[in-house]
Formats: C-alpha cells, sequence, structure tokens
C-alpha cells in the first residue's frame, strides 16, 4: 500500500504529509498536560495574582488634573503569546518605533514575555538584529520525557545573554512577565527575580516545555488564562493598554485529521475564554500570520515576512493611538 496504510480494524489512513507534521507538532505546543513531572525548581521567583478588573474598571482611567496640567497618560503594551507568530510583534515595535510613541510599561505572555523583555531593555535596531540572527537551536534543549519535550533552561540562559540586566525589576521600563499557575488556576506576574527564569515559566507550554515548580506551585505558560495580558498591564496602573494579539487573529488550517482538529478546537476554547480580556483593551492589534505554522521561524526571508504582517497591522492604528494620547494630556495636536 503506497498511498496507505490499513490497521487491524480494517480502516485505512493516509501516512502524514508535511504540513500535517507540522500541525502534529503544533498540536503538541497546545496539548494539555498529563502526569508530567516537574524538574525546574525556581523557589526565589515571587509572582503576584492577576485580579481582572470590574467592567468599570476595563477600559481605560480617567487622567487626573494636577495644578492646571493633565497627568501624563501610562502607555502599556500587551504582548500576546502564539509561539513562532510572535516574531509579528517586531513590526509592531517598528511601527511605534516610527511614529516617535514609547511605552511606559509592557507586560508578555510566552512568546511575548520575550518581546517584553527585548522592548524594555533594547532599542528597535537591536532587538531586530537579535531577532533576525537567533537560531532556534538556540532556545531548544531537548529532553523527551514524561515531563516534556523541552527542559526551558536553553532559553532561559539564551535571553539572559541578550540583556544587561539580572532581574525583571531592573529592566528601565516596568515589566510584567505572565505565568499560568496550575495549582492555584490563577494567572500570575513575575515583577520580580532572574529575568531568563521568568520568561522560561511564561514560556512552559504544556505537554513541551518542562513545567516549573515555583514555591511549591506548578506554574506554566501563561496563555493557558491570558494569552493577551491586559489585565496585567492595568493591574500595573497603565491608563491606555495596546493589545497585540498574534494567536487568536487566525484560526490554524482545518482538515478532517486529529492534529487540525485538535489544534483548533484549543485555539477556539482558549481564543473564546480570552476574548474579554482581550478586548477590553484600548487599542487591539491583530496581524494576519505570514504562515500557518506555529512551530517555524524560518529564515531571514520568512522573519522579514512576519515583521512586515506586524508592521501593517500596526499603521492603522497609529492616529487613533496619537489621538488617545493626545486627548488625555489635554491637547488637540
Amino acid at each position: 500500500m503506497t498511498n496507505s496504510q490499513q490497521n487491524t480494524l480494517g480502516m485505512r489512513f493516509k501516512p502524514l504529509n508535511s504540513s500535517t507534521k507540522k500541525w502534529v507538532m503544533a498540536v503538541c505546543l497546545i496539548a494539555g498536560l498529563a502526569g508530567c513531572g516537574t524538574t525546574n525548581y525556581y523557589d526565589a521567583l515571587t509572582t503576584q495574582d492577576i485580579v481582572p478588573p470590574t467592567d468599570n474598571q476595563a477600559t481605560h482611567r480617567e487622567i487626573g488634573v494636577t495644578e492646571g496640567k493633565a497627568t501624563r497618560p501610562r502607555l502599556a503594551i500587551a504582548f500576546g503569546g502564539g509561539a513562532a507568530r510572535g516574531m509579528m510583534h517586531l513590526g509592531v515595535m517598528k511601527a511605534l518605533d516610527e511614529a516617535g510613541i514609547k511605552a511606559d510599561l509592557v507586560t508578555g505572555t510566552s512568546v511575548g514575555s520575550i518581546a517584553a523583555v527585548l522592548y524594555s531593555s533594547k532599542d528597535y535596531d537591536e532587538i531586530e538584529k537579535i531577532m533576525y540572527s537567533f537560531a532556534e537551536h538556540e532556545i531548544a534543549d531537548f529532553n523527551v520525557s514524561k515531563q516534556g519535550l523541552i527542559k526551558g533552561r536553553a532559553l532561559a540562559k539564551w535571553l539572559n545573554k541578550q540583556v544587561d540586566y539580572e532581574d525583571v525589576e531592573d529592566l528601565p521600563i516596568p515589566t510584567g512577565i505572565i505565568a499560568t499557575n496550575l495549582t492555584t488556576k490563577r494567572t500570575v506576574m513575575f515583577t520580580h527575580g532572574d529575568i531568563g527564569r521568568a520568561v522560561q515559566t511564561s514560556s512552559s507550554v504544556p505537554g513541551v516545555f518542562v513545567p516549573v515548580q515555583n514555591n511549591n506551585d506548578i506554574l506554566v505558560d501563561g496563555g493557558v488564562l491570558s494569552p493577551v495580558p491586559v489585565y496585567a498591564a492595568r493591574q500595573m496602573k497603565a491608563d491606555i493598554v495596546i493589545g497585540i494579539d498574534v494567536f487568536c487573529s487566525q484560526p490554524p488550517p482545518l482538515t478532517d485529521s486529529a492534529a487540525t482538529v485538535i489544534a483548533n478546537t484549543y485555539w477556539l476554547q482558549s481564543c473564546d475564554a480570552s476574548s474579554k480580556e482581550t478586548n477590553s483593551a484600548d487599542i487591539v492589534v491583530r496581524p494576519t500570520p505570514w504562515d500557518d505554522s506555529l512551530v517555524n521561524f524560518g529564515n531571514r526571508q520568512d522573519r522579514e515576512a512576519a515583521m512586515s504582517a506586524g508592521y501593517q497591522a500596526m499603521l492603522p492604528h497609529i492616529p487613533q493611538l496619537k489621538a488617545l494620547l493626545n486627548k488625555f494630556e489635554g491637547t488637540d495636536k
């Protein structure tokens, strides 16, 4: 049988083609955690719970007036998770940089936590150089076991090499790194502690990365509960929040294969459950992915295409953002 094979029940099935193989890996990236042990012990990390705002707090706060002058609004960027689609965050940064707009604080989930740390610590040209040149093997330390396929420590080590700061609280721009506490069933945020370890925890996709044990709690990827960490930005006292949604902006391809069905089921559940938080941002940017894959960072050309997708998605929002900033500052410019 060349095009298909037959199992003991007489059912025929086709071998996986290259496209489906990609989605098998994508399903691994989004598969639930099932009976995994933990070997990443980071008791020194400190987290705080994220408390969703009430309905009347979910939008920007009014800026007070002091001595006849409007208080400057605090602008935040909430960088969302989305594995390889996170390359599109680079284009958002470029559009904001060209517009002369700099955030006062940032939050990040999963790959968005990498974007948040780099944004906080580097100028755009430096970030672009890093993102165009890194090799995937630098951030993946494979560990095929019941605990997970990737240890995650290579990612922590790699990121710590990119920045000149050791602790999250030392970053030039206030930064919140988001994770999910499976023990307490809550979204948590790191604002202190080792930068690489915090990002590793935020990026610990269940079933793929070995989860992190912190103070007897098991922590995994922040995208489980907060794919775009808008509430965390509000908790950090942001007045205006830009939410960058690179995961829910487009569903995975759907065929009759188990891999794509599971991928779409996870996408639908995750994006539907988090839509209220994402849409509570003052501006929501949803770039269209240049590639279906969640796991392929690609070559230089692919990364430039991803950057362009983020850039084109952010550009139409620049006038609205400037108007919001000027309104809050009490000007008509």
